[in-house]
């Protein structure tokens, strides 16, 4: 593209954009934005620039701005959250994630000395947020129906009891669409005996469901959240990413500074804010209402359930939670996944029933799949559905796992094998630092994958290198934010029993070793496999059984 560009060929390259985001738009199912929506009467408002620089409660020297909607989006939201009355506070914010961050900083600046808790299903944007505040962490296991492992939260917080718990609950997983159990969180903080505790909730999608369906979960303010982050582009719809958070007032005022500059407080992350998307959001509100947004979030859940069904029918194992419009089933064809646009991670894709979303689209995805079946998918063991849940059978384990050392390569072998073999690869995730690496790979053809990678170990064509398949049958693979490892990440293997981590960190604690963050990359039936992040790898090679260890930095 040239930036030379006359008129003419300026309006020929916008023409060829909205042909491609129309076309595009037909087949947008698989993430949670709402594509419904008409804001042509707000368009006026673009010639303004506008900012909603600092507090939103207090006047600023800026007066174009639209801080009287966005006052009023967040009375909506703080009725909705259930709220206590002019106790808490709130602003509008880029998205989901900015949300998520603005809580856990505030968590860190009330619990200095705080570890956050968060399970294998949280999304992957919170790991980045803890890199960037600095916060210890533990990862928790999931649940197969993706709900965070509350047994395996209490031994972690029973072990650790010195550090007050910050804990990231999930309301509405990325890719399940699971409701943490928030009032067993808040009994296991009874229990324990534990005063000094935060909760956080990201609210994503789900924070604009729950309010308007009988029978939801814990999940707001009444529940004993003390922030929460609602996507505001998802379930409302904007043409513009956008959010909401809202904490306990007296929390905020922690990191309240007065900015003479500004004639304002310096409350929020960002400074200057999107002015535009309050406006959107106010707009939305006052022409749906709430009984308008309780029908349009009956037509996803039914939706939801008439792609259930279809998927079903089409062998497809589907299920979703009854309070989510999020299906889960059997990963497709990788050009099903791209065609229809899918959220997918390891075996199984996601379809999200938006407003936008119509029976219609179903039909044709659901027909789509039946014509491209995936070769072999009736070969693999399924477990039983998840309590709770509609739909019939969870997905299979597709994924074949590979411990190798530092000898071999894996990455290319594999790749070249499954290359000369014609077996085309639909995943493949690997984390690798000096002593060792660790596959994860998903193929269209998985028996005769494994088939070639045990024979290429039984003929030693890895050399001296170990190169082990880990439970090919039986592994489940749960949700990961699967990134490559630092320098200073060990891959250590535990027995998989609630505890166990909480275990391995009490020995480190009374050790002096520093644990930074503990994640789960692979969960077998009885085994899992932890990314530890650490300065002390020496030290911690010494509180470890050699059978533990997978791999350790050259250097600690």
């Amino acid at each position: 593209m040239t930036f030379d560009q006359g008129l003419d060929s300026i309006q020929a390259t916008l023409n060829e954009l909205e042909e491609h985001l129309i076309a595009e738009k037909d087949k947008a199912i698989g993430y949670p934005c709402n594509a419904s929506f008409n804001y042509e009467a707000l368009y006026r408002f673009l010639a303004y620039p506008i900012n909603n620089i600092g507090d939103p409660y207090i006047p600023s020297n800026y007066h174009l701005n639209t801080h009287h909607f966005e006052l009023e989006v967040l009375k909506f939201f703080e009725e909705l959250t259930q709220a206590p009355a002019g106790e808490t506070w709130g602003y509008i914010t880029n998205g989901g994630t900015e949300g998520n961050h603005y809580g856990l900083f505030l968590a860190r600046e009330i619990l200095p000395d705080g570890i956050v808790y968060y399970s294998q299903e949280t999304h992957y944007s919170v790991g980045k947020i803890l890199r960037c505040l600095n916060l210890p962490s533990i990862m928790i296991r999931s649940n197969p129906n993706g709900t965070m492992d509350l047994n395996d939260l209490r031994e972690n917080l029973r072990l650790n009891r010195t550090s007050p718990p910050i804990i990231c609950a999930n309301i509405g997983t990325t890719m399940k669409g699971a409701v943490d159990d928030i009032n067993g969180i808040n009994d296991i903080f009874q229990d324990l005996a534990i005063p000094r505790k935060y909760l956080h909730a990201d609210c994503a999608l789900s924070g604009m469901i729950l309010p308007f369906i009988n029978d939801a979960p814990a999940w707001n303010f009444a529940h004993g959240v003390d922030s929460l982050s609602i996507s505001g582009h998802k379930m409302i719809g904007s043409p513009i990413p956008c959010g909401v958070v809202l904490a306990k007032k007296d929390n905020m005022t922690r990191i309240a500074e007065n900015v003479e500059y500004i004639g304002s407080r310096d409350t929020t992350l960002t400074g200057s804010r999107n002015g535009i998307a309050p406006l959107f959001l106010w707009y939305a509100i006052k022409t749906h209402g709430h009984s308008g947004f309780v029908q349009l979030i009956q037509q996803c859940l039914e939706r939801a359930e008439y792609a259930v069904r279809e998927l079903n029918k089409a062998g497809q194992h589907a299920w979703r939670h009854p309070y989510s419009n999020t299906v889960v089933f059997d990963r497709p064809l990788q050009s099903v996944v791209e065609s229809w646009q899918l959220a997918t991670h390891g075996p199984i894709s996601h379809l999200i029933t938006m407003p936008n979303v119509s029976t219609d689209q179903v039909d044709r995805l659901v027909a789509e799949i039946k014509a491209k079946p995936v070769i072999g998918s009736n070969q693999s063991p399924y477990r039983p559905s998840p309590t709770g849940l509609t739909g019939e059978r969870t997905q299979p384990s597709q994924e074949i796992i590979l411990i190798g050392s530092s000898g071999v390569d894996l990455l290319d072998a594999v790749a070249t094998a499954m290359g000369n073999a014609g077996i085309s690869i639909i995943d493949m995730k690997t984390s690798s630092i000096d002593e060792g690496c660790l596959l994860i790979l998903t193929v269209e053809e998985r028996d005769k994958a494994i088939e070639i990678i045990n024979h290429l170990i039984n003929e030693n064509k890895y050399g001296s290198a170990h190169v082990e398949i880990c439970d090919q049958d039986s592994a489940v693979i749960s949700q990961m934010n699967f990134s490559q490892a630092g320098n200073n990440s060990a891959l250590v293997k535990l027995e998989d029993h609630a505890g166990a981590l909480g275990s391995l960190t009490r020995r480190c604690q009374e050790a002096g070793i520093k644990l930074s963050s503990a994640r789960i990359i692979w969960r077998g039936d009885e085994s899992t496999v932890l990314e530890l992040t650490t300065p002390n790898s020496g030290e911690l090679k010494q509180v470890l059984d050699s059978s533990q260890i997978l791999m350790l930095p050259a250097q600690g």
